[in-house]
């Protein structure tokens, strides 16, 4: 695995005041060439909107992607299309993510949200337990994963995107 590209995407920020698409969170996707930080691109997504697939695939670089989930800016999400692992560090309440699914929203992404979530597997690595749904290889997807656990279960590439998202989300709500 040397010279590897991998991004990572998280979001950033958002005031409550924004929920229900009344306002902007910051989108972050971080560039890594092995273990090196290369780049990074913002964008940003409607809160509770359904733009997120859309903005990812316009500022994304194309290479292995690790999501920090599915969800994004509430309940905005990205739908992954190749060489992708969603991340969490620890599982869903697939009962709570429903019920609020339900509640606030009637379109497809109940559906959508729940199928990635309904496919998370445990795996165990270095720094812990944590859940994932790839495209990849299941071994190959835990490799990646431990290679980037550098300062928590949480891989550098969605650790620092979210580093950058808070502060950018900070930032944006008092503009």
């Amino acid at each position: 695995m040397r010279d590897l590209l991998i991004s990572g995407v998280d979001d950033g920020f958002f005031p409550l005041s924004y929920k229900g698409r009344r306002g902007k969170a910051p989108l972050i996707v971080t560039l890594y060439e092995d273990l090196y930080f290369k780049d990074v691109k913002i964008d940003f997504i409607t809160v509770d909107g359904d733009d997120g697939t859309e903005v990812f695939e316009r500022i994304s670089w194309g290479v292995t992607t690790i999501f920090d989930g599915i969800t994004y800016a509430g309940f905005n999400y990205i739908v992954p299309r190749r060489n992708y692992i969603l991340f969490y560090g620890g599982k869903p309440n697939l009962q709570k993510v429903e019920l609020a699914l339900e509640k606030h929203f009637h379109d497809r992404r109940k559906e959508i949200i729940l199928n990635f979530i309904k496919n998370l597997v445990r795996i165990e690595t270095r720094n812990g337990p944590v859940y994932i749904e790839s495209d990849l290889e299941l071994r190959y997807a835990k490799g990646i994963i431990e290679r980037y656990q550098l300062v928590s279960k949480y891989p550098e590439p969605i650790r620092l995107a979210h580093v950058i998202g808070r502060t950018v989300g900070h930032w944006h709500s008092r503009c």
